[in-house]
């Protein structure tokens, strides 16, 4: 039994898979980072759920991010947590691919979560006869019009947690190009991850990939 975690949004995500089909799965989010209070909350109820203990665990995949350091650092120190208490093997899959692409019938996806300002972290996928697969790197991109440019006459499906500034930044949109509501990266689209070909990482060196460095925002609260 294999426990995905997702936390590098607002959206704070767990799944449970066994023999490679989702038992379940728990999702929640909101204008602040609940996952500190409520992501070991969420594991224990999904157990539970399924008549499970945190000792049926074999696994721990983890969404490495990119995204927010505050998300991702409370995931991965929960999965490493888990994966050093229990003796199983930790695992690490990238988070722009931890969407549901199966109902997109363009060429192309663009895979995107908010980095603030005009930037997005981003990732482009091609359709295969055995799904969306990777066409290129994870790239931190600036968006304007010319974003792209290269897909201008494809049929694009853009998706991701910041739909109103990806529509407003790439103004005039292309004329194949959809941009679907915003979505958020979730622990249920690991399923496609299950496999022989997912490989455990290092549990005691493993770091989240935060593709920018970290800078630090001065609070906005108002001091005596």
């Amino acid at each position: 039994m294999l426990l995905g975690i997702e936390t590098s949004t607002k959206n704070c995500s767990i799944a449970l898979f066994k023999d490679g089909v989702q038992l379940g799965a728990h999702d929640e989010r909101g204008d602040r980072f609940v996952h500190g209070e409520r992501l070991h909350v969420m594991i224990q109820e999904l157990l539970h759920e399924h008549g499970a203990i945190p000792k049926d665990l074999s696994g721990i995949i983890v969404g490495e991010g990119p995204g927010s350091y505050t998300g991702l650092r409370i995931g991965t120190s929960t999965a490493k947590g888990l994966a050093f208490a229990l003796n199983i093997p930790m695992y690490a899959v990238p988070t722009l691919a931890c969407f549901d692409f199966s109902s997109f019938e363009s060429n192309y996806c663009i895979s995107v979560l908010d980095a603030r300002r005009d930037e997005v972290f981003a990732q482009v996928w091609h359709k295969a006869s055995r799904g969306f697969e990777a066409s290129g790197p994870i790239e931190a991109v600036i968006v304007d019009a010319q974003s792209w440019d290269h897909l201008r006459g494809e049929s694009v499906t853009v998706i991701g947690d910041c739909a109103e500034k990806m529509a407003e930044l790439l103004s005039p949109l292309p004329a194949h190009w959809t941009i679907v509501p915003t979505a958020f990266p979730s622990a249920s689209a690991m399923h496609t991850f299950l496999g022989p070909n997912l490989a455990p990482v290092d549990t005691a060196y493993f770091e989240p990939f935060y593709l920018k460095d970290f800078v630090a925002e001065k609070s906005k609260k108002k001091y005596l």
